[in-house]
């Protein structure tokens, strides 16, 4: 009895506006630490110590000054020590973020399965795009896909995949080898061709961590999709600033998580397109 008024709640807790609350307050302050990841796994430096401080004048960032967006706002972007800019990239990693959070709630929520299964599934895919978010934004800024997170994640993911019956498991096997396969393939056959690296192996293991969360198909469709939106962030570049971006290299990490991400919110009705 006492179980079945716990999932009860549960259940009344995910279809509730309640729950979109804590979805996105989950996201905005997951949000804030993924900033610290991305920034300090970069450069090979520990996201546990030292505590968050000014990369400009080290003073260490207050409890009040490390509110989601909100201190961002109230501090009018810079440092309040220094008074050092402060990028505006952190408050919209939250901002993504939060969104993301309140995306995957509303995802989930639409199931009518067991409550707590369908709470688990949650913090399972958050955790899968958080992931994500960190890969695309380290490619951004020094243009690598650390093995010290895809190794791990690759296994995590897929046994947590398992556990929350995310697709059979045959797809979650299959997923890591076409994943990566797929990447090792254009890879070789583009330096046989043009004699220089077209995609790097870090996106392979990208892949592998994709379709060992979500199966095969998506990094299949992650492949596939990844050009397209890189088209939709490199035209309007190329047409306002032709001159200043020829030879400049562009990450492909973060194409290729946009799809990935992408696909898990679309990945049914694509299915039932395709009539898979």
């Amino acid at each position: 009895m006492e179980a079945d008024t716990l999932a009860e709640s549960i259940g009344l807790f995910v279809a509730s506006p309640v729950g979109v609350a804590f979805a996105a307050m989950w996201g905005a302050l997951w949000g804030s630490f993924l900033n610290v990841c991305i920034y300090r796994i970069g450069i090979y430096e520990s996201v546990v110590r030292p505590r968050s401080r000014c990369p400009t004048c080290g003073r260490g960032v207050r409890a009040l000054e490390n509110i989601p967006v909100l201190s961002w706002v109230l501090l009018r972007g810079r440092c309040a020590g220094c008074r050092s800019p402060i990028s505006l990239r952190y408050p919209l990693v939250e901002l993504l973020v939060l969104g993301l959070g309140v995306a995957v709630w509303q995802l989930v929520a639409r199931e009518h399965g067991d409550p707590v299964h369908v709470l688990a599934r949650f913090f399972y895919l958050f955790a899968f795009v958080a992931v994500l978010v960190v890969l695309a934004g380290i490619d951004l800024d020094h243009m690598i896909i650390p093995d010290r997170i895809t190794y791990p994640a690759i296994p995590i993911f897929f046994v947590a995949a398992l556990l929350v019956h995310e697709r059979p498991p045959i797809e979650h096997v299959i997923g890591p080898f076409v994943g990566y396969l797929l990447v090792a393939f254009v890879a070789e056959a583009g330096y046989l061709i043009f004699r220089k690296e077209v995609m790097g192996y870090g996106d392979a293991k990208l892949l592998a961590l994709v379709g060992a969360a979500l199966g095969w198909r998506a990094p299949v469709f992650a492949f596939f999709a990844a050009p397209f939106f890189g088209l939709l962030v490199m035209l309007p570049i190329l047409a306002l600033k032709r001159s200043k971006v020829r030879g400049v290299e562009v990450p492909y990490g973060p194409f290729l998580a946009t799809a990935a991400i992408a696909y898990l919110f679309i990945d049914r009705e694509l299915l039932a397109m395709l009539r898979l």
